[in-house]
This record gives structure tokens, C-alpha cells and sequence, in this order.
């Protein structure tokens, strides 16, 4: 009889074991009923906000659920391993790709339907999980539109209304650290911040001809970018992006336009961050033209009909070379020299086609603006 507790027990063990292992992360479980507070959202965008959010969470899915316009109730998910999920809400198809950073879920969703756009959400919750934040960009053609949508846990008070915390009191302990002064401050992260430029070049050919939607693209950074005279991001580091969208030019007066959005960065040592990024500029020329806030380059043609495209690019030249005098000790002579590498750089990259097809061959050099901060601590840079 008393090998029969022994089995017991071991089962019980290997229960608690494997709901250990299955657990899910608190802070990244947006499970239970949120309730969307009105005064944090912006003005009116093509995806109104769901007043109301269901959310359950399984190890491999987040289901979600929130009542529709006519008082049905809508119903999709978001698979957590990478894999394309597609939905139909109303007369939209939507395709969503999900992946964490940290703590935060990325959503990334192509509609197409009545309207088509690219949503970008990433959501996180707040540190006593009583808040749930969704930062929202909105891609359309005629822009892009941000936006941060606070839902608050049903039942927990509106952020408005909160309390505000209770005075803290002296205490001895408090006092006696209050006149030792600031303890040693640990080494600070190291941030790159939003808005800054990085130089890439292409690693493979992309055009409208042949390049699809969700197809792609690998380039690699050519320029270092320093922080508190810091390499944080070397020459050679990997980027990867996505080609959201391709059109190739059909009749005389169409022209051919690519959508690119830029999704990780990955260093040499392997430390990888996620964003979603836009292009910032391109060896350009005539019949290129680059629209920064959708990430687009249009074809177009130039006067001479069938001549080639030529880019010039002088721009981002004047960029990389700005950087490139600063690396030799020379940081205001950077211009001129930036404006010639850029020149020379455009003649060595083309978009080229009779027709106003977008050509990027390989090696040609494009511009990616950072959407967020990255943040990189001093031991993941061994530079």
C-alpha cells in the first residue's frame, strides 16, 4: 500500500509542474472585460474603437470579442506564435501577424474591404494590470494617423476619477536615506529615439512587377548611429522589412507605387529590436518620388520618354556623409562630402522602366525613420 501515496504524489507533483510551465505571464495576460475610457481617445479614424472588449488568452491565441454597431457581437483573434491570422469583420478581411516585445504585444493588420489601410497596434498593460494601453497607427494612402486608445478592467474606477495616492510620511529609514544622499545610479540604458534616421542598404531586388504584398525585404545599415559617443547601432547591423503593398504601373498614365514598412533590427552580436517603421527617403530621382509619411515611392516618368532613371539621392548623401565626416573627426565638414556621396551613390542605384514601374535593384540605399524609442543597455553592446 504504501507505494500507492508515492503515486499520488508524484502525480500531483507533475501537475503542479506542468501548470507551472504553462502558466502565462501576468504581465502579459490581457485577459478579462475592458471598458474604453472616452476622454484618451483622438479624433474619429477609418477604425473606430470598440466601446467595449472582451479578451480571453490562451497560451497559442488572444480571443477577442466586442459588441458591433448592430448589436451583434464581432468575434477575432490573434494567433501568439507569428502565424497570419485572417478574419471578416462586417465587409472587411483583415489579416493580422502578432509577436511580442517584452512585455507588449505588436499587432500588425492589413484590411481591405470598403477601405484598405494598415493598422499597427501594440498593446500593454499597466503594472497593476488595471490598464490596458493600445498605441494605434493607422496607414492610409493619404497618411498616417496615431492614436492612443486607455481601456480600464470592468470594475476598477475610470483613470479620471482615480484617487490620487496618500501623502508619504517621514520615517526614520526615509530620513536616514534622504541624507546619505542618491545611492549609485545603475548605467543607463542607452536610447536611440524616435525620429532618427539610419542608412540601409538593399540586400534583394524589390519591384512592382514582381514584388507582392507581404513579401520581404532584408537590407543592412551602412552608416553607425552613436549615443552619448556610443556605437549603439554598427555598420553591417540587419534590418528586415515587410513590402506592404505593390502596385505595378498598367496603361499609359498609371504608375507603379511600393508601400515598405521596416520590422526589426537585429545587431551583429544577435540583439534584435521590433518597431514598425517607415521609409524615410530613397536614392531617388525625377522618376522616383518618395512620400515619407506613407512609406511609398511612386515611378514616374521623366521628359525624355524611355531615357533611364537616374537617382540622385543627395539627401540621404548628405545624411550618410554627414556621419561619415563626424566618424573621421571632421563633423561639420560632413555636408559637402555627404552631398557628393550622395550623388555618387544615386548613380549607382536606379529605378528604372519605360513604363513608371518602381525598380530598387540590389545595393540600393534607402532611409528608415525610427516610430519609437530603442533602448539598449550598456552589457548588450559589447562594441
Amino acid at each position: 500500500m504504501t507505494g500507492i501515496p508515492r503515486v499520488l504524489c508524484a502525480t500531483a507533483l507533475t501537475c503542479v509542474l506542468a501548470s507551472t510551465l504553462f502558466a502565462i505571464d501576468p504581465e502579459r495576460d490581457f485577459s478579462g472585460n475592458w471598458i474604453l475610457e472616452p476622454a484618451n481617445n483622438k479624433p474619429p479614424v477609418p477604425l473606430q474603437p470598440d466601446p467595449a472588449l472582451t479578451v480571453t488568452q490562451e497560451d497559442a491565441a488572444l480571443r477577442c470579442s466586442a459588441p458591433a454597431p448592430d448589436g451583434s457581437t464581432s468575434r477575432w483573434s490573434y494567433l501568439l506564435d507569428g502565424t497570419e491570422t485572417r478574419s471578416r469583420l462586417g465587409g472587411d478581411t483583415r489579416s493580422s501577424v502578432a509577436k511580442w516585445e517584452g512585455a507588449a504585444l505588436l499587432i500588425d493588420t492589413q484590411v481591405s474591404g470598403t477601405a484598405d489601410y494598415t493598422v499597427m497596434d501594440r498593446w500593454k498593460l499597466s503594472r497593476d494590470r488595471s490598464t490596458l494601453t493600445i498605441n494605434r497607427q493607422i496607414v492610409q494612402r493619404s497618411g498616417t494617423t496615431e492614436e492612443v486608445l486607455v481601456y480600464r478592467r470592468e470594475g476598477q474606477l475610470s483613470v479620471r476619477n482615480a484617487p490620487a495616492p496618500p501623502p508619504a510620511f517621514a520615517t526614520p529609514e526615509s530620513l536616514e536615506a534622504a541624507l546619505a544622499g542618491p545611492s549609485p545610479a545603475a548605467s543607463p540604458n542607452l536610447v536611440v529615439h524616435a525620429g532618427t534616421r539610419i542608412a540601409m542598404s538593399l540586400r534583394n531586388p524589390v519591384d512592382t512587377k514582381h514584388s507582392h504584398e507581404g513579401d520581404h525585404v532584408y537590407l543592412q545599415t551602412i552608416a553607425p548611429v552613436a549615443v552619448n559617443n556610443r556605437i549603439v547601432i554598427p555598420v553591417g547591423s540587419y534590418v528586415n522589412g515587410t513590402i506592404t503593398q505593390a502596385k505595378p504601373a498598367h496603361g499609359v498614365n498609371s504608375k507603379g507605387q511600393l508601400f515598405l514598412r521596416f520590422d526589426s533590427l537585429t545587431l551583429p552580436n544577435g540583439v534584435t529590436r521590433d518597431f514598425r517603421s517607415r521609409l524615410g527617403s530613397a536614392d531617388s530621382t525625377t522618376r522616383g518620388k518618395v512620400d515619407s509619411k506613407e512609406g511609398k515611392i511612386t515611378g514616374e516618368r521623366d521628359g525624355s520618354g524611355d531615357a533611364p532613371m537616374i537617382a540622385l539621392g543627395t539627401g540621404i548623401g548628405a545624411s550618410v556623409g554627414g556621419i561619415a565626416g563626424a566618424a573621421a573627426g571632421h563633423p561639420l565638414g560632413g555636408a559637402g562630402v555627404g552631398a557628393a556621396v550622395g550623388a555618387a551613390a544615386g548613380l549607382a542605384s536606379v529605378l528604372h522602366s519605360k513604363r513608371p514601374d518602381v525598380v530598387l535593384p540590389q545595393g540600393t540605399t534607402l532611409e528608415m525613420i525610427l516610430d519609437r524609442d530603442l533602448q539598449f543597455s550598456p552589457t548588450e553592446l559589447p562594441f
